[in-house]
């Protein structure tokens, strides 16, 4: 199960630390950068081995991006794995 501690909520500025590795951190990033309405997205990480991965994202509906940003990773994958089993 992935921990996700909230640092920052405001209107339009979600910041969070997940307790995961970076890989699925940067692919929720790069589907919110493919979504209108994002003005900013970004996974930082302080040090490699001592800290967790912060994403921050900036929008009027910064929740609402991260959920459709998750969504379209699980359509994605679904998408991969029908495709996969016709192989």
């Amino acid at each position: 199960m992935v921990k996700i501690e909230v640092l920052e909520e405001t209107d339009d500025k979600l910041k969070l630390k997940v307790d995961d590795n970076m890989t699925i951190l940067n692919l929720v990033n790069e589907n919110l950068w493919e979504q209108k309405g994002v003005d900013m997205a970004a996974v930082t990480m302080e040090h490699p081995y001592l800290s967790k991965p912060v994403i921050t994202i900036k929008s009027k509906k910064a929740k609402k991006a991260l959920a459709d940003a998750t969504d379209k990773i699980i359509e994605d994958v679904k998408e991969l794995r029908r495709k996969a089993a016709k192989l």
